[in-house]
C-alpha cells in the first residue's frame, strides 16, 4: 500500500504543474503576453532547464563533498599505517639494540650509536608525525628519545675508555620503553581495525 505512495506523490505534483502550467499559457494568450506558441515553448524550456541545472548543481556539490571526504580518509589510513610502520620498526631497533647490549662485546658496542641514529630518526618521524596521537602516546615517544641520548652518551664513555657497559640496568630502560611503545603500537592498531 505504502510502496506506491512517492509514485503518486510525484505523479499528482507533475499533473498539478501541468495544470498550472496550461492556464499560466491560456491566460497569457487572453492578455497577448505570448504572441506565438514558441515564444511560450521557449519559456517553459528555460524554466525546465534552470531546474534541471540547478538539480545538477546540487548534485555534484555532494559528490565533490562525498570525494572529498573519502580522500581524507585515504590520507588518514596512510598516515596511520606510516605511523604503525614505525613504531614496529622502531620498537625492532630496540629489541637489536637490546640483545647487543647483553654480549657486552666491544666490536658489537662499536655499532651501536648507528643503531641508536637509527632508532631516534624513527622516533622523531613519530613524534612529529601529523598523526593525532594522545599525550601519554607522546610522551611514551619522547622519553624513548631521552633515554636513547643518555644510554648512548654512556656507551660512548665506555667505548672511549675501553670499559664494559651495565647493560642489566641499560637494558631495564631500553625494556619499559619497548613496553611503551608496544602500548601505543597496540592502541594504534586497534585504531586501524576499528577504521575499515
Amino acid at each position: 500500500m505504502w510502496e506506491n505512495e512517492p509514485c503518486r506523490i510525484g505523479f499528482g505534483f507533475i499533473l498539478a504543474m501541468q495544470i498550472y502550467f496550461v492556464s499560466l499559457l491560456e491566460w497569457a494568450k487572453a492578455n497577448n503576453l505570448a504572441s506565438t506558441w514558441s515564444d511560450v515553448a521557449g519559456l517553459l524550456i528555460a524554466i525546465v532547464g534552470f531546474t534541471a541545472t540547478l538539480y545538477g548543481v546540487f548534485r555534484s556539490k555532494r559528490a565533490a563533498v562525498l570525494a572529498q571526504e573519502a580522500a581524507q580518509s585515504a590520507r588518514d589510513s596512510i598516515r596511520l599505517f606510516d605511523a604503525i610502520t614505525n613504531f614496529s620498526a622502531a620498537i625492532s631497533i630496540l629489541e637489536e639494540i637490546r640483545r647487543t647490549h647483553r654480549q657486552n662485546d666491544p666490536t658489537g658496542l662499536a655499532a651501536l650509536p648507528e643503531r641508536y641514529a637509527a632508532i631516534r630518526k624513527h622516533l622523531i618521524l613519530l613524534r612529529a608525525s601529523p598523526m593525532s596521537l594522545e599525550d601519554d602516546q607522546h610522551a611514551a615517544i619522547q622519553n624513548a628519545l631521552v633515554n636513547l641520548f643518555d644510554i648512548e652518551k654512556r656507551v660512548e664513555k665506555a667505548l672511549a675508555a675501553k670499559n664494559a657497559i651495565n647493560p642489566a640496568r641499560i637494558n631495564a630502560i631500553i625494556s619499559g620503553d619497548i613496553d611503551n611503545l608496544l602500548t601505543v603500537l597496540t592502541k594504534l592498531k586497534v585504531d586501524q581495525g576499528a577504521s575499515k
